[in-house]
């Protein structure tokens, strides 16, 4: 009896464990299958990053986004990137650095990158909370592999219809955050909209970092 006694409360608790995890990866399967009939869109957002609970930067502005392509525009820059190449455009230096950038720095700007990543190499946990007000699923991601580009990350979900809240992202001992404050779908953009075009910036200098 004293053994049946011990073991309830550490079955109980793997249930819990089982149950969050497959809670969560739900909550993100329902999530992703909405964002996939949103098709372009079009997303107004606020991304302060921080260094433990110390913010180091903030940004806001819009980004369009098709699949993983991308066009942000902010009062510090603009960045377009067409799956291969990114344009990086400072206007208080009148600059534009292009790259080709890697995945962890893709997957810390862009907010549906956990698409890609929630399936594998990461454990899973889901629990209920608020932001802003609304109710939502807070899911929990943590690697799996001590060297995964990505650490840890917090997806939130709103409860009552399974959009994306905000992306919560840890590089080393930095967070990036990136609130959606509103998500227009159902638009439809042109390879034009996430390239760099040259002409429209004749006196900037062009900087190949590749």
């Amino acid at each position: 009896n004293r053994k049946k006694n011990y073991l309830l409360p550490v079955l109980s608790l793997f249930c819990m464990t089982l149950n969050a995890k497959n809670d969560g990866q739900k909550i993100l399967d329902d999530a992703a299958k909405r964002i996939e009939r949103y098709g372009d869109v079009c997303v107004e957002f606020k991304a302060p990053a921080f260094n433990g609970t110390e913010e180091q930067g903030r940004m806001e502005g819009k980004m369009l986004l098709q699949g993983m392509k991308y066009h942000l525009n902010t009062p510090e820059l603009i960045t377009w990137y067409n799956g291969t190449t990114q344009w990086t455009l400072v206007p208080d230096n009148k600059e534009v650095n292009v790259t080709e950038p890697t995945i962890a720095e893709i997957q810390s700007v862009h907010p549906y990158s956990f698409l890609s990543l929630y399936k594998n190499g990461y454990d899973i946990e889901a629990r209920e909370s608020k932001l802003r007000g609304q109710d939502v699923y807070e899911v929990h991601l943590m690697a799996k592999k001590k060297n995964a580009s990505l650490q840890e990350i917090y997806v939130d979900v709103r409860k009552s219809d399974y959009a994306l809240f905000c992306i919560r992202v840890r590089q080393g001992k930095t967070w990036n955050r990136i609130s959606l404050e509103t998500i227009q779908g159902g638009l439809k953009f042109s390879e034009a909209d996430f390239t760099f075009k040259k002409e429209q910036y004749p006196d900037y200098e062009i900087i190949d970092l590749r």
